[in-house]
């Protein structure tokens, strides 16, 4: 249940015996609830006032790539004034960044783009409280030089012989969704028993799509930055790439109905040097005005309403 202190939360239970086969999940399908009832609480004893003329406490903040355009205008225009605080951010994919974490680089605060790997660290009781929240969503677009030199209109393009494409590696989760949603296409458009069969050009579309990709990346900004350069003809990233980027890029949607939607995770470390700090960090990123502002760069809202009880 939300606490009534922090109503404007996100908070849905998670039963780990019955967690989901797959850590991304299909638009029609329900986006897993996040793990965790309550908001995080403060430490029971508070810490004593120190004098306002101290130095700013630094907090080491683990962030997936995707995010950091809205984490970085969040630590410069409100928490590090307000909190007297420095933001130390370690940008990176998720997968890299949980086994920096594993392997005890210190670290106060994970944000991950698939919560899978917050729930790793719940697995290796890795976390405060042995929590994580589910706090909010991205999902997929290709992107496209702003000349797009190939002239490429739609997703049956991309199928195209000689069509160079850059996607992310599947390790990290941007091309893990990216896999999927190939593979959710191919399953569907070129299945003649599927009502939404398209007819014959979809078949083996994953496979024709894959055999035009010239260069795995580590993380979804170097899929951004290989089409910016217009060192391919297409890329597959976040639709919050396409926000960011304004008329840099052009893009071609991908429809809910085979699209991949990634639930993102966040999660306070359980030896934090810097707990009733980090508790308002993740309480921000919770809140109605949080959700806000993740919507004002393109992230989705997690699957339930905010206030809503379970």
């Amino acid at each position: 249940m939300l606490l009534a202190a922090f109503s404007g939360a996100l908070a849905i239970g998670y039963n780990l015996n019955n967690s989901p086969s797959n850590n991304g999940s299909k638009a029609s399908a329900s986006v897993p609830p996040s793990p965790t009832s309550t908001s995080p609480s403060p430490s029971e004893t508070p810490t004593p006032e120190e004098p306002t003329n101290r130095s700013p406490t630094e907090l080491r903040i683990f962030v997936a790539t995707s995010l950091a355009n809205v984490v970085r205008k969040h630590a410069q225009e409100r928490f590090e004034r307000e909190n007297n605080a420095r933001i130390l951010l370690n940008l990176g994919g998720s997968d890299t960044l949980y086994q920096q974490i594993a392997s005890g680089s210190p670290a106060d605060i994970y944000l991950a783009a698939d919560f899978k790997w917050t729930m790793k660290l719940k697995t290796d009781r890795l976390l405060d409280n042995n929590q994580y929240w589910n706090f909010t969503t991205n999902q997929l677009i290709v992107i496209l030089p702003a000349d797009n030199p190939k002239k490429v209109t739609n997703l049956l393009d991309l199928a195209r012989p000689h069509t160079k494409i850059v996607v992310a590696a599947c390790t990290v989760p941007v091309g893990k969704y990216t896999n999927m949603t190939l593979t959710n296409i191919q399953k569907t458009w070129s299945n003649r028993s599927d009502p939404t069969f398209k007819g014959p050009q979809w078949e083996h579309y994953r496979d024709r799509v894959m055999s035009n990709i010239v260069s795995y990346e580590p993380t979804a900004s170097y899929v951004v930055t290989k089409v910016l350069m217009g060192v391919c003809d297409a890329g597959f990233a976040y639709i919050t790439d396409v926000k960011s980027q304004g008329p840099k890029l052009q893009y071609v949607e991908i429809p809910q109905s085979v699209n991949t939607i990634g639930t993102y995770g966040i999660a306070i470390i359980g030896n934090t040097g810097c707990r009733d700090l980090s508790v308002k960090y993740v309480q921000f990123w919770l809140s109605k005005e949080g959700q806000e502002l993740l919507a004002d760069f393109g992230f989705g809202q997690s699957a339930h309403v905010l206030g809503e009880t379970r």
